[in-house]
């Protein structure tokens, strides 16, 4: 069915009075056609536009055949329709989209790179280019071209194509497709057959910002924004330097010395933490095994298990025996012992049929229970020459 295709002859349009064609039900939504219509549907790597028809959220717009199918939550009373599309949506798809043709342009002209796809997102564009490695100086070059572009407000048209004309402009791509094609020039400068929806001119754009390149499959993967979407990236990482500034009190332009210099101070603290925190797990060692015997019970829900297992470690250094420690939730179990029970067997015979996960080697295990209570129950069943309550 051949409707009206709106959103190509006047994409600045943003409401429609128009008629309902038909509508069916599919699973728990609805597919309504009209007449002639504003809404964009998912082609061309671009997403579908949203709005409302007659007040009714719009879910999704596709084509199939030619006709433009809108989902819809619920059907449709009468036969007339009122649409309103939302906007932002649609032109922030156009700031993006154009900027792609134009950054696709850009690498292939300059350097030589040819795009393979293109993915706009919600959060990030990206295109997948055929250089194995792009330079740092290609990144900033290609980005500082788009962008003079951009500022020279160059005519964005679209126009069809028959395919006995293919040759008569330098199209950057030509689809494996039968057929005319819709072309989107930006004038002078690139041609590329595109079923999307553009700006008018290239200074509609705004900006262009380059985010990141990474390998990809052999190729190189840009990530890139658009128009009020790089905007608001300049806004937010602004933000964040502004707060850094004011925070490490220094100039802006002294601010990544600034952090890599207490990163590094921080590396040697972590250090030198790590150090006394060795020397006081080996006084206390020794402090528990020349006050207590095997097996030592220890209740310590302060410490982390890397500590547990580190100050279990350190005793049987000193001494023969089997150490448990209760960190709250779970239990670091070890012991030295020749004849000793192997404890990942244990854990698995008595602790994970009480609820606990865990498991270990002969001498070395731990555990965790959700509940206390399951905790409790699994320490009244250890063996008495790995566990021995306390004397009270």
């Amino acid at each position: 069915m051949a409707i009206s295709k709106l959103y190509y002859s006047q994409p600045r349009l943003r409401e429609l009075e128009t008629r309902i064609v038909s509508q069916r039900e599919q699973g728990d939504k609805h597919l309504v056609v009209l007449a002639e219509t504003i809404f964009y549907p998912t082609g061309g790597g671009q997403p579908h536009d949203l709005g409302t028809i007659n007040g009714v959220p719009l879910l999704d717009v596709f084509e199939e055949g030619g006709t433009v199918y809108h989902v819809l939550p619920q059907p449709l009373t009468g036969g007339e329709a009122f649409a309103v599309l939302n906007w932002e949506r649609r032109f922030d798809h156009m700031q993006q989209h154009s900027g792609q043709h134009l950054f696709s342009a850009v690498f292939q002209d300059e350097y030589g790179y040819k795009t393979e796809s293109f993915h706009l997102g919600e959060e990030y564009c990206s295109i997948d280019i055929t250089a194995p490695l792009l330079s740092p100086e290609e990144q900033l070059g290609a980005e500082k071209r788009a962008n003079e572009l951009i500022l020279e407000d160059l005519p964005v048209s679209t126009y069809t194509l028959q395919p006995e004309e293919f040759d008569s402009v330098p199209l950057r791509k030509v689809p494996d497709l039968p057929g005319p094609l819709r072309i989107v020039e930006i004038q002078g400068f690139d041609y590329s057959p595109c079923s999307g929806t553009h700006v008018e001119r290239t200074g509609q754009i705004g900006l262009l910002k380059l985010l990141k390149a990474e390998k990809y499959k052999g190729m190189t993967r840009v990530y890139f924004l658009c128009g009020q979407r790089a905007w608001e990236d300049y806004r937010r990482k602004h933000e964040i330097c502004t707060s850094l500034v004011s925070l490490l009190a220094v100039p802006e332009a002294e601010l990544e010395e600034r952090i890599r210099s207490e990163l590094e101070r921080k590396k040697e603290t972590e250090k030198l933490l790590e150090e006394l925190t060795a020397e006081l797990i080996q006084f206390r060692a020794q402090k528990l095994v020349s006050e207590g015997q095997s097996p030592y019970y220890l209740e310590l829900p302060g410490i982390s298990v890397a500590e547990a297992q580190q100050l279990a470690r350190a005793m049987l250094n000193l001494t023969p025996g089997a150490v448990v420690i209760n960190l709250g939730e779970r239990l670091v179990l070890t012991h030295n012992l020749p004849q000793g029970p192997h404890l990942g067997q244990l854990v698995k015979e008595q602790a994970q049929p009480l609820g606990g996960r865990g498991g270990g080697s002969p001498t070395a295990a731990q555990v965790f229970f959700a509940h206390p209570h399951q905790l409790q129950q699994f320490l009244a069943l250890l063996p008495r020459e790995i566990w021995q309550k306390p004397a009270e």
